[in-house]
């Protein structure tokens, strides 16, 4: 466990920037890569483009985009570059690639008369995905050949997910059923196989009942598809765009880079700023390896003229002159990069330690980056500690007590303090002990699906189960509720019972059973008495979570 103390940010009147950054403003490199290892000022340079490219270039602010990988680091971006800029723009300063291929879709739909596209989301998908499996499991359609081993697993949401992610993966490289079910069997996956039967299905379902409707991951992709196939739409989106900032460009996934080339034909300056070793969203499609190496292609594509299918002529082939850079990072080939090399945000011992760990993994590309100073004017007031533990409960232990120090001796608010885990799993253990400790934590709104949620589950187990009662009541049958989800709903927020008065309800059913000359088991009894209200009623307080 590495426990990281660093000093408050220090609030700066004006953006300062170093002499690296500067020579990145002030090229003219029609497609620049800025590289930069933790807290060398990629973002507030990509802010700083925009700003410059509106006061000095003389572009429209709504004619600047910045694009990022997420919905929380593209509000911080339009924040900043706002604030900057001191007004207002017509058009949405920073996006994420899913919403900007949206925009390209919906835009296209309104010129030529169409109902307008719709973003399917992921319970959406799941519940498409459910369906598919279940009409397969019940025998109504033809089901694909899935291993013996995956027999078990085939009615679990954790499956389905798996499933959704691979049939994601698929259709952002531009891969369809015939494709995925080629590589299956190729690589002797036959699961690979079987999913790609389940993705020609989905296929057939969305386009039959939500026409217009686009999967997150398949948004790029048919945006790149529209302006490959129609120049007249390519043009139109030249017209709307002068310049093209992508922050964290690490996170590009293979459909984004598509789209990125296909503006870049003979359209706007492209700057990219990344760090190709942080990379975090690989399980996703992202593939840093753009960034490191096929970056370089986008200043090729961006010297041809031509429309896609158009046959080059001999005036194609004549190498335009591309003006030098304002500063050292500009050139004669249209491209240039430059690396970011003093940390402004971590001092001397956590840029220490960022090498040390940077050195134990593999360079993906180059590895300039690493090569990291902190800056003299950063206060030395930031420290790392390493703490060895026995156990995950220990470790917990220690996490808070080391928070709650902080809080209560040296003043630090709990807003200004996180913990950083592995995965999932350990991140709910860690929030459920830390809480127990006394230490309040709020987990980020994506690491946990609303139909998850404490006060969400047990409510949509609720209507779930009325409306089988009542499905069951239409019918003259008499629904039988799973003994685990009444518990869990006598337990829950709705139920309002702990551990000890469920044990005190299943005893006194039990007991009166017996008494009756019965022998049904109290996980029966329970779930008979969530549909028998005047029962729990007569039975007294005890029973008031399952009356409720």
């Amino acid at each position: 466990m590495v426990i990281l103390r660093r000093a408050p940010a220090l609030a700066s009147a004006a953006v300062r920037l170093d002499e690296r950054q500067q020579a990145a403003l002030d090229s003219d490199a029609r497609v620049l890569r800025v590289l930069g290892g933790p807290g060398t000022g990629k973002s507030t340079l990509a802010v700083e483009l925009v700003v410059d490219a509106v006061r000095r270039d003389g572009l429209r602010a709504d004619t600047c985009l910045m694009l990022t990988s997420s919905r929380s680091a593209a509000a911080q971006l339009r924040q900043q570059v706002t604030a900057r800029l001191d007004g207002t723009s017509t058009e949405s300063l920073a996006r994420t690639w899913q919403a900007f291929g949206f925009g390209i879709l919906r835009v296209e739909a309104a010129l030529r008369g169409q109902p307008a596209p719709r973003l399917l989301n992921g319970p959406e998908q799941d519940v498409i995905l459910r369906d598919l499996l279940a009409g397969h499991a019940s025998g109504e359609v033809p089901g694909p050949g899935w291993p013996a081993g995956l027999g078990e697993a085939l009615r679990t949401r954790g499956f389905r997910n798996e499933l959704r992610d691979l049939l994601m993966r698929t259709v952002e490289h531009g891969l369809g059923p015939d494709d995925l079910a080629r590589l299956g069997a190729e690589h002797d996956r036959p699961e690979w196989v079987a999913a790609a039967q389940v993705l020609r299905e989905y296929d057939q379902v969305t386009s039959f009942s939500r026409h217009g409707s686009y999967d997150p991951a398949w948004v790029l992709t048919a945006a790149a598809e529209l302006l490959e196939d129609d120049p007249s739409a390519l043009d139109r989106l030249h017209e709307r765009i002068g310049l093209v900032v992508v922050d964290e460009a690490q996170e590009l996934t293979s459909a984004a880079a598509r789209l990125l080339r296909v503006l870049a034909r003979g359209g706007p300056r492209i700057v990219l700023l990344g760090d190709p070793d942080v990379a975090v969203q690989t399980f996703r499609g992202a593939d840093p390896r753009f960034l490191a190496t096929g970056w370089s292609e986008l200043g090729e594509v961006a010297r041809s003229p031509y429309a896609f299918g158009d046959e080059p002529t001999l005036l194609d082939f004549i190498e335009p002159e591309v003006p030098a850079g304002r500063g050292d990072a500009g050139g004669h080939s249209g491209t240039a990069t430059v690396v970011l090399d003093r940390s402004h945000r971590l001092g001397a011992a956590l840029t220490e330690v960022a090498d040390r760990v940077s050195r134990r993994i593999g360079a993906l590309g180059g590895g300039e980056q690493r090569r990291i100073t902190s800056s003299p004017a950063h206060p030395e007031r930031c420290t790392v500690e390493v703490a060895l533990l026995r156990s995950a409960a220990q470790e917990t232990a220690h996490v808070a007590a080391l928070l709650r120090r902080a809080h209560l001796v040296e003043g630090v608010p709990w807003t200004d303090m996180a913990v950083v885990v592995r995965g999932s799993a350990r991140a709910d253990t860690m929030r459920r002990l830390l809480g127990q400790a006394g230490v309040p934590v709020e987990a980020g709104s994506a690491e946990t699906p609303v139909r998850d949620e404490s006060a969400v589950r047990p409510l949509l187990q609720l209507l779930a189960e009325s409306l089988e009662v009542a499905r069951g009541e239409h019918r003259g049958e008499q629904h039988v509720i799973d003994p685990v989800r009444a518990a869990d709903l006598v337990l829950s927020p709705i139920g309002g019972a702990d551990t000890v008065g469920l044990r005190r309800l299943r005893r006194l059913l039990r007991h009166d059973e017996l008494a009756s000359g019965g022998g049904r088991s109290s996980d029966e009894l329970l779930a008979q008495l969530l549909l028998d209200a005047p029962r729990a009623a007569l039975l007294g307080g005890v029973a008031r979570p399952a009356a409720q």
